[in-house]
């Protein structure tokens, strides 16, 4: 299960945050965020290890990650 404590590296709701793609499902992809944070958003199309930028829509719970919503692409891996 995942650790959801975090102090002062804690995201607050509209915060804008850098993230890398770390796998995804049929309901969106999850994230790595740059404090080391898991999230999801609601998105499709895009392939593991892709920087995007997210603006934080709900702070993680005991039960959930962060929830985010990707305004941008920042850099896309390509495949070999």
């Amino acid at each position: 299960m995942w650790s959801y404590e975090y102090d002062e590296d804690d995201y607050n709701v509209r915060d804008g945050v850098r993230a890398v793609v770390t796998g995804g499902c049929s309901r969106g992809l999850f994230l790595r965020l740059e404090n080391g944070q898991e999230a999801f958003a609601s998105f499709g199309g895009l392939v593991l290890g892709t920087e995007v930028l997210c603006t934080v829509l709900k702070k993680a719970t005991e039960r959930w990650r962060v929830l985010v919503a990707i305004d941008s692409v920042l850099e896309r891996e390509l495949a070999a």
